[in-house]
């Protein structure tokens, strides 16, 4: 897990800084296919371009699809802790994903204009969770020895290997650090948007990059 995760914010970031380049070169709305149309060779821009709009919408897609299953499988989880007589089912978690799914489209429409709002509450909790989540961990958690947590390495899933079971592990890492480019597609209502779009992109990278190794650790 701690050196996956390292080797992820490595990488991502090096994608990021990539991006936030191209950001404060074209800061537009339209982000990676619009940045494609302008420079790639002028001969292949329109089918990149093509290309990489489809790929993002059927990203976005899955993304939205798999956030919401997450977030409908994590409250099935805390409905599993505290309540012993529960029995789970699968088909729960899937209802419980549609209803987070049908809460965030019933946001982005009739309750638009709270949005901003809501943005605020959960960067708190974001922030506020980080230490929640860290100090009765930090205080009440089994220890485990140094050795253990920098040279043991685990297939506890059964996968048969040790490294096919770190890059599945990447998932989780992956995950954590996605979406550093969702500020582009605000860009058009940004001030100064070739300054402060790159900024925002990775000072995302870093915060939570930051945050997500001393919570793994």
């Amino acid at each position: 897990m701690i050196y996956v995760y390292l080797g992820t914010v490595v990488g991502f970031s090096l994608v990021i800084a990539s991006m936030a380049k191209m950001a404060s070169m074209a800061p537009t709305a339209g982000g990676q296919y619009h940045w494609i149309s302008e420079f790639a060779p002028q001969s292949s821009q329109r089918f990149l371009s093509y290309i990489i709009g489809w790929l993002c919408v059927l990203g976005w897609q899955a993304g939205t699809a798999s956030s919401c299953f997450l977030a409908g499988t994590e409250i099935q989880g805390l409905v599993i802790l505290n309540y012993d007589n529960y029995e789970p089912q699968r088909w729960h978690g899937t209802l419980m994903a549609m209803a987070v799914i049908a809460l965030c489209a019933l946001f982005n429409t009739i309750l638009a204009k709270r949005l901003p709002v809501v943005e605020g509450v959960v960067l708190i909790l974001h922030v506020a969770g980080f230490f929640a989540i860290l100090i009765p961990l930090w205080i009440l958690a089994p220890r485990s020895s140094s050795k253990d947590v920098w040279t043991k390495v685990e297939d506890a899933q059964g996968w048969g290997s040790k490294g096919l079971a770190s890059l599945v592990g990447i998932i989780t890492p992956v995950v954590s650090l996605l979406g550093a480019d969702a500020a582009t597609h605000m860009s058009e209502e940004l001030k100064n948007a070739s300054k402060t779009l790159p900024k925002a992109m990775l000072a995302t990278a870093l915060f939570n990059g930051s945050l997500g190794i001393i919570m793994v650790m």
